[in-house]
């Protein structure tokens, strides 16, 4: 008894001693940003210049305890080109010539890559980078970043930052222009599967007009990364809305999304923000040394010694992958709209259709999904989702000159689908056709040549991230060098 009395009382030191250590350092945190934001209020704001034009050109916003320079665009495919032809990585969606224009937003970057572009920026201008890479990893296996907010360097805007910039100084507004929506002041879905309106996909960055700070796109076109997380270690807050919202309620300031951190999508990009330390670290026109060493980001492409050994039919895989949906896809149009026969449904219920519809024809789960992250983001993008066809089967978009797609197969239309169930099983059922089962005795790249028509490689990386990242699974273009079909059809073993 007097044992368990002394045991119980060190757990009460220990614990007092955790909680003071853990004040400690909050109050000395605050104490930090207090001093910060007190060396701001000592200048007078007028001193500092309006615009900053470096790398890219940034506006000041200021008011209330906000000061700070932001990207008077989105970062845009020619602002990226710069970093690639410095070493950093392509984006996703680099090849394809309707997103890559020079005027349009860069996507396809996941938050990863968004931060060290921000690092980049940074070293080339002599300032200290913001992101530190931590020992840590995220929900999926990703190594983690934390923010040095001593640092002078660019960085991603945090969630209220973000909100406040968009407001354009216009006070309890939903929208940066004001409370009633106009269509043509952001690009959205307005067109809901058909070929029609002003913009299709992503538009030029100064397509519409800029709020009272000189911003360009906060509402509309793209996502963009902030810095915030959602869900620790497992989402990133996404402000903005896209080309993909089929709702103007995503285009208010306040709305947002999330996504996890080493996720890209065709609607996602991002822009940066500079922190004010001192009017002396500010100059409307900084020094570039483009040849200042950088590490730059690489994506991840090593994978787990011993993959996730699961049935792939199981409830417990169900879970998981009701999980790995949610937190990669939450703006698929099926779980906000009903489209046709097929009603609203959940993540959890797309799982279990899903892995329902790839057991009935001996399909791989991932692969279901996999093609629909390449094609349509998962449903998020696209005209195949609104006709129940995210997987873009037998889809052609040159074809929708020719009319509306119906639910009979007809060489000059594209087909549509009552609900989501009768296209997962026309996909699997034609999968299973003797023409790609033999393209399946080879490698990935044969098979997506096959299937897509033509070379997409960001197709391929796309469903060889969904198999690492779902289960540890390496699938690769070349590697495996044959059989990939083992990676696509669960019964491939007593095929051959």
């Amino acid at each position: 008894m007097v044992g368990q009395k002394l045991s119980l009382k060190i757990l009460i030191l220990l614990l007092i001693i955790v909680i003071s250590i853990g004040l400690l350092y909050f109050s000395a945190s605050i104490d930090q940003k207090l001093k910060q934001r007190k060396e701001i209020d000592k200048v007078d704001i007028s001193e500092f210049p309006k615009v900053i034009n470096s790398i890219k050109k940034m506006v000041l916003v200021s008011g209330g305890t906000f000061t700070f320079y932001m990207d008077e665009t989105p970062v845009t495919y020619e602002d990226f080109q710069k970093y690639i032809e410095e070493g950093g990585t392509k984006s996703r969606y680099w090849e394809y010539e309707t997103y890559n224009q020079p005027e349009n937003p860069v996507t396809g970057v996941d938050w990863y890559q968004a931060v060290d572009y921000c690092n980049w920026r940074s070293e080339i201008e002599g300032l200290s980078p913001t992101y530190k890479l931590t020992d840590q990893s995220d929900s999926f296996g990703y190594p983690l970043w934390e923010l040095d907010i001593s640092a002078d360097g660019y960085r991603l805007p945090t969630e209220p930052e973000f909100e406040y910039a968009g407001s354009g100084g216009l006070v309890d507004k939903s929208f940066p222009w004001g409370n009633e929506f106009d269509p043509s002041f952001a690009n959205y879905d307005n067109e809901r599967g058909e070929m029609k309106g002003k913009w299709w996909r992503l538009s030029k960055i100064k397509d519409t007009p800029s709020n009272n700070y000189g911003l360009y796109g906060m509402s509309g076109n793209i996502w963009q990364w902030t810095n915030d997380w959602y869900i620790l270690n497992h989402t990133k807050i996404l402000k903005g809305g896209s080309w993909g919202s089929i709702s103007p309620d995503d285009l208010k300031i306040k709305a947002k999304s999330y996504a996890a951190p080493s996720h890209y999508n065709y609607d996602i990009g991002f822009r940066c923000i500079r922190p004010v330390k001192n009017k002396k670290s500010i100059s409307p026109t900084p020094h570039l040394n483009l040849k200042a060493p950088h590490k730059f980001y690489q994506y991840k492409t090593t994978y787990p010694k011993n993959p996730i050994q699961i049935d792939v039919y199981s409830e417990e895989f169900i879970n998981l992958l009701t999980q790995f949906i949610a937190e990669h896809y939450p703006n698929s149009i099926y779980f906000q709209t009903k489209i046709d026969k097929q009603e609203i449904i959940a993540p959890k219920q797309m799982a279990k259709e899903i892995v329902e519809t790839a057991k009935e024809y001996n399909i791989h789960p991932l692969f279901l999904i996999g093609v629909m992250a390449a094609e349509s983001g998962f449903g998020t993008v696209s005209f195949p989702r609104w006709y129940n066809n995210p997987m873009a089967y037998h889809w052609q978009n040159a074809l929708m000159k020719n009319g509306l797609p119906t639910y009979e197969a007809n060489p000059s239309r594209n087909q549509k689908y009552k609900d989501l169930k009768s296209a997962f099983r026309e996909f699997s059922k034609g999968i299973r056709k003797d023409i790609y089962l033999k393209a399946a005795q080879k490698d990935l790249d044969t098979f997506h040549l096959l299937y897509v028509g033509y070379r997409t490689n960001e197709w391929m990386y796309t469903i060889s991230k969904v198999y690492r990242d779902a289960l540890g699974i390496k699938l690769e273009p070349h590697e495996p060098a044959e059989n990939v079909g083992k990676l696509i059809y669960t019964d491939w073993n007593s095929l051959f």
